[in-house]
């Protein structure tokens, strides 16, 4: 009697469980689905990586082990002047599962950069995200042994923050086009005063593509538009400067 009520206990723990993922995974589709209805972008629940999405190398993307993206949102040029994309990732670790929300834009960029991979990540976020997001002190480091980059010496510009590249003088090069270019953009359009903006977000730059993220954190239905607005800005810019 005891093992049947035992069971019975279990069974409703069990489907108590499996309703709220449902419901959960449901109530998710719905409100990015909705987001997209007034835009005319398109939204997928399920979708693979691309070829061009798997050779650019992407950290995070690397790092998530696994090739499929979640609750996609899919645009071409007409909102930006660039083609986008937004989506959920998820990171399985031995101790913890990672789910971040990332965007990748795809810049128009002059071809002597079509292959410079760089990535900047806020020098201080290394501690702050192992006390307060669950990542441990190995995370980056980690994604950092699977992509080979190099780092750069400390650069005037981006003094709060650690740059990694494949080619560092292709990036010297890069970023000093972008940063002189001011007759296209305002102080507050560069690359250096945007990251300064927006201090939790991690930046990589590969094969004509840039991607945003915040280490384990999702956004929000309410947050999408806004984080696609900004990652849009600075995309443009960058676009524009090559």
């Amino acid at each position: 009697m005891q093992l049947l009520f035992t069971f019975i206990i279990l069974s409703i723990v069990t489907l108590i469980a499996v309703l709220l993922i449902i419901l959960s995974k449901n109530s998710r589709s719905q409100k990015i689905s909705n987001v997209c209805q007034d835009k005319q972008w398109q939204y997928q629940e399920f979708v693979n990586f691309s070829d061009s999405i798997k050779n650019a190398n992407f950290g995070l993307l690397n790092y998530s082990q696994n090739a499929i993206f979640r609750h996609v949102i899919s645009a071409d040029d007409k909102s930006f002047g660039l083609e986008f994309n937004f989506f959920d990732c998820r990171a399985i670790e031995p101790l913890a599962i990672h789910n971040s929300s990332a965007l990748i834009f795809n810049l128009k960029l002059n071809p002597s950069f079509s292959e410079l991979h760089a990535s900047f990540s806020p020098a201080e976020e290394r501690k702050k995200h192992a006390m307060h997001s669950g990542l441990d002190k190995g995370y980056f480091q980690r994604i950092r042994n699977m992509q080979k980059l190099i780092k750069l010496k400390p650069h005037y510009a981006f003094e709060q923050h650690e740059l990694y590249a494949n080619n560092p003088s292709l990036l010297e090069d890069f970023l000093q086009q972008h940063l002189s270019n001011k007759e296209k953009q305002t102080e507050e359009e560069t690359l250096s005063a945007w990251l300064l903006a927006h201090p939790h977000l991690h930046i990589e730059i590969s094969t004509g593509m840039l991607l945003a993220y915040q280490p384990n954190h999702l956004l929000n239905d309410e947050a999408i538009i806004p984080a696609i607005t900004h990652v849009a800005k600075i995309s443009q810019s960058l676009s524009q400067a090559s």
